[in-house]
């Protein structure tokens, strides 16, 4: 039941997300090998299964799930400002993402992420909820005595590890995780499952359909020192966008305006099919009665033949 759900504790994301420049073209959900590379990482390999949850016990479509770790030397792939380091494994991939469906899942190939000094065993997960802008950080862990990779008993534990020791008792439940050998596995690979509980219920984005609004036309200097006007609105991917004006009270009619995506370019359209969300600049030589324009959209597969 959603009741007995524990929200999944949200904790530092720690240095070694990599910087935007940094994000790998390889960013699959498969960490262990990267691209058309022949070789494997070195270390157990490690399958994490799971879903996102929201804070109703929903499963969470379209949520980014992103996971990075150590590799099995306990070095980072990535760290702040330093791009890729050249001193971790050369065939670990060390970060990886995966977009959730309607059921709310998502599956990864990784490996048992190795120990560094300070930390116990752990890999790292960003959550992004569709609707929301930032990314929910948590960390999951083994529940194990963790091992030094000669034997040895590794001096920092769940028990005394900095983060997982400010969690409480039914956090640490849900994030220190029981890894079970693979079925008919004779390289030791083991798996486990894991929910991701978000405290947050997300908001799917909303589109218009067809329609309209007025925008303000901001004089420009065009070619050859002639007058522009730049009109600046927000789109959406997929849409047809088409601006009228009503230059004069002669003619009372809305007329479809050529217009250039740049300020000096060539007024060489009628209409413009945006590829990503965000905004559009136009530009048009044509003035509208007191500075305004009705930019007109239709919804992607509409009929956008010339105005």
């Amino acid at each position: 039941m959603a009741e007995a759900l524990t929200q999944s504790p949200i904790v530092t994301q720690g240095p070694y997300y990599p910087l935007a420049d940094d994000i790998p073209l390889d960013k699959d959900n498969d960490l262990v090998q990267l691209s058309d590379n022949l070789n494997i990482a070195a270390g157990i390999v490690t399958y994490i299964t799971g879903r996102v949850l929201d804070a109703n016990g929903e499963p969470v479509k379209n949520a980014l799930v992103e996971c990075w770790h150590a590799d099995h030397e306990g070095d980072y792939v990535y760290s702040t400002g330093t791009g890729r380091n050249a001193a971790c494994d050369a065939n670990f991939a060390g970060f990886g993402q995966f977009l959730t469906g309607s059921s709310g899942s998502f599956r990864f190939r990784t490996i048992k992420a190795g120990l560094y000094t300070g930390r116990t065993r752990h890999f790292h997960w960003g959550v992004t909820l569709p609707g929301r802008s930032t990314r929910s950080c948590t960390q999951t862990g083994w529940n194990e005595v963790a091992y030094a990779n000669n034997g040895t008993q590794w001096t920092t534990q769940n028990a005394n590890d900095n983060v997982f020791a400010s969690l409480t008792a039914a956090q640490k439940a849900s994030i220190l995780l029981d890894f079970l050998p693979v079925e008919g596995t004779t390289t030791g690979e083991v798996h486990t499952n894991w929910d991701f509980v978000s405290g947050y219920t997300p908001v799917e984005p909303t589109y218009p359909g067809s329609g309209g609004f007025v925008a303000t036309g901001e004089p420009v200097v065009g070619p050859n020192n002639t007058i522009r006007y730049k009109l600046t609105f927000p789109v959406y991917a997929g849409y047809c966008y088409e601006v009228y004006g009503n230059p004069t009270m002669a003619d009372l009619e809305w007329a479809a305006l050529p217009f250039s995506l740049t300020q000096t370019g060539a007024i060489d359209r009628h209409k413009q099919v945006v590829s990503a969300e965000g905004s559009l600049s136009i530009y048009v030589e044509a003035a509208a009665l007191k500075g305004f324009y009705k930019v007109a959209f239709r919804v992607p597969g509409a009929n956008t033949g010339t105005p």
